[in-house]
């Protein structure tokens, strides 16, 4: 036990350091003052837009999460250099006489400041070439080019367009390759001659591979992940392949693969709307010069590449929280989820995953009046990357789930052996054969005769074994709020009935999603989505919770969750409803113009969505629904929060007397 001085003098030392960390000043830059920024403008007119430079200068006035900096004479020298250098970036090599207007208002001890800059006229290109590309390669190299002659300079995206080139020829087997870019400027025509000179270096094969980082994984476990034999040709594509071929076992942090192949790399090209840091074009030593100004290429290279696998192996174990909250104009939710991950529980490359989630739902208003209650999931899984071939990973699956509908709930059990593979870079494919058992909650008794019309399930329990399949190829550039890319996903699911199961079904789902990116904030967004239940029993039918369901924040958000579907008349004693039961086919798509501006907290949407559900193979049986709306993006740091106002313009009398006006809130975009 701690005696009575220790616990005296403890919290008084605690105190102690506590006070000299609050009393730490900042030092001062040599001419900082307490003058702040009030104002920071340019004489106009200008050719060139300068609205950048309101948040990278050094002397500056608060920008929107960007904060001000104090006045400083030295600093205001170093900003008369950087708008120079901003002015010469784009062409404008004569600018001259750039001076800054400094007015202090004493009584609000700040500062305005305008800057006057003497523009000159803007060169333009007069030829643009490509030398020392390989055999094959000429044609491919000048395509990634996007600027000709005529166009207007822009040095920083015209010299990363070379890290473009390197990259294409380390993708077709010259790991060693290296691309310079040169400007020549001919200040008496006001015109710049731009060319890449290219050095591509041998074709390359592998050379010695070694692994460093491991200690629970086995070297030859990591090796047989990899294709990489000493001998054989490489390129980029393959290197990049395998790194995620090694993180897909779940098992490492970091995996890289480092080629000794002594280049300059990048290791990709950055778009140029980007924010991207600046490029010299290449360092290009003096005795590589010929005298004819050409390059010489680099003497002594080997086309053996020896490689470095670098790895960090992922803790043990890894635990996750969440929550979320959802909300429409008819029921709100909330959620809460766990996940624990045990790597490596059942020996190197055996891993054990636990998920679960918990949510309640509350309906305020709308046609059925009982609230949606608790629901939930919870998945046990066991997880062997490298099971029977390289890439292709053994899944054993035990799920449970229970989905809230519009006045009822739907259970469902699985329990699935299943491979997965990884392609390439965002391309996988799931094939998982598994048990299903479905039992409904407070469905009640339904029409015998409109569930022969539609080929729906009596409701009761169903026990089936069914196949899953599924294909994903997931290019956006960010899954929560894509702003270019695409998206496609393929998901199949195949019940055969007879000795394996109650009733016999297939269901075949498909979403594709489309990114036409405008400019670095803006963009459009095309989904397609749908899907068709197909009973392979009429006497059977297809299980309710086998149907399709649209509407919702992530659906047609002209309808509430689960509304867009087939309904049916259910009873429970004399109480008799219109519920929803699912379609045998479902049409979702949007075009939703995205405003998301790079570093803000705000953005916003606007958007069309369209769909049906119909009773049989045609999703527009029952006619067309079309909403509109807008919607705000509230992106505070990790949680990107969405709200959309949608108003369903077409109604079709199907659906009964349902809303038309919607408010979505939601975590994450809708695609």
């Amino acid at each position: 036990m701690p005696s009575l001085a220790t616990r005296i003098l403890a919290p008084l030392a605690f105190a102690a350091l506590i006070a000299g960390c609050s009393s730490f000043v900042k030092d001062k830059l040599p001419g900082e003052t307490t003058w702040s920024v009030r104002s920071l403008d340019f004489d106009e007119p200008l050719e060139l837009d300068w609205a950048v430079l309101k948040k990278t200068l050094a002397v500056r006035a608060d920008v929107f999460l960007i904060p001000g900096q104090p006045y400083n004479p030295y600093r205001k020298a170093e900003d008369a250099r950087r708008i120079t250098a901003f002015w010469q970036s784009y062409g404008y090599f004569d600018v001259s006489g750039v001076a800054a207007d400094v007015r202090f208002d004493d009584a609000a001890h700040a500062i305005d400041i305008t800057w006057h800059v003497d523009e000159g006229p803007a060169y333009t290109i007069r030829d643009v070439a490509v030398k020392g590309a390989p055999a094959g390669q000429q044609g491919a190299l000048e395509g990634l080019i996007d600027f000709g002659a005529g166009d207007r300079v822009d040095l920083h995206a015209y010299r990363w367009h070379r890290h473009a080139m390197a990259n294409h020829l380390r993708r077709a087997g010259w790991l060693r390759a290296e691309v310079y870019s040169r400007a020549f400027v001919d200040r008496e025509h006001k015109r710049v001659d731009w060319v890449y000179l290219v050095d591509p270096g041998p074709k390359s094969v592998v050379g010695k591979v070694v692994v460093e980082g491991n200690r629970a994984i086995p070297t030859e476990d990591i090796l047989a992940r990899i294709d990489l034999e000493p001998g054989q040709p490489v390129d980029f594509t393959q290197i990049q392949d395998d790194e995620l071929a090694l993180l897909d076992t779940g098992a490492f942090d970091t995996a890289r693969l480092f080629a000794e192949y002594g280049t300059e790399f990048v290791q990709d090209a950055i778009p140029p709307d980007s924010w991207i840091p600046p490029d010299t074009g290449g360092m290009i030593p003096a005795s590589r010069v010929a005298p004819d100004g050409s390059l010489r290429p680099r003497e002594g290279l080997d086309p053996a590449v020896d490689f470095t696998v670098h790895i960090v192996e992922a803790p043990s174990s890894t635990g996750r929280v969440s929550a979320g909250v959802g909300a429409d104009i008819e029921r709100f939710d909330v959620q809460a989820g766990a996940a624990v991950q045990l790597r490596n529980a059942l020996g190197a490359l055996h891993h054990l995953v636990f998920e679960g989630d918990v949510g309640y739902g509350l309906r305020w208003r709308g046609d059925l009046d009982q609230p949606l209650g608790v629901y939930g999931s919870a998945l046990a899984r066991y997880v062997h990357p490298g099971f029977l071939a390289r890439l292709l990973d053994l899944r054993v699956t035990a799920r449970f789930e229970e989905k809230p509908y519009p006045g009822f709930h739907w259970r469902s059990a699985f329990f699935g052996v299943g491979l997965r593979s990884t392609l390439t870079k965002g391309l996988y494919v799931d094939v998982e054969p598994r048990l299903r058992l479905d039992w409904p909650v407070g469905v009640g008794t339904l029409d015998p005769a409109v569930r022969e019309r539609l080929d729906l399930g009596d409701g009761s329990d169903t026990l089936n074994a069914e196949l899953a399949a599924s294909l994903t190829w997931d290019a956006r550039d960010n899954g929560l709020e894509a702003l270019r890319g695409h998206l496609v996903a393929l998901r199949a699911a195949w019940a055969p009935g007879g000795a394996l199961g109650d009733t016999p079904w297939l269901r075949l789902e498909a979403d594709l999603r489309y990114l036409i990116n405008l400019n670095a904030d803006l963009a459009i967004g095309l989904r397609a989505a749908g899907g068709w239940a197909l009973a392979l029993d009429d006497a059977a039918g297809v299980p309710i919770g086998a149907r399709l369901f649209g509407g919702g924040a992530y659906g047609l958000r002209g309808f509430g969750t689960r509304r867009l579907a087939a309904y049916a008349e259910r009873c429970q004693g004399t109480d008799c409803q219109d519920i929803p039961v699912g379609a045998a086919s479902l049409f979702e798509s949007a075009v939703e113009l995205r405003w998301l501006p790079y570093r803000q907290q705000f953005g916003v949407v606007a958007f069309v969505d369209l769909g049906g559900a119909g009773e049989d193979a045609n999703p527009f049986d029952d006619g067309v629904s079309v909403a509109t709306g807008l919607g705000l993006r509230v992106r505070t740091w990790s949680i990107p929060l969405a709200i959309d106002f949608a108003y369903r313009v077409t109604d079709v009398p199907a659906y009964g007397d349902l809303d038309r006006f919607f408010v979505f809130a939601r975590i994450g975009e809708a695609f």
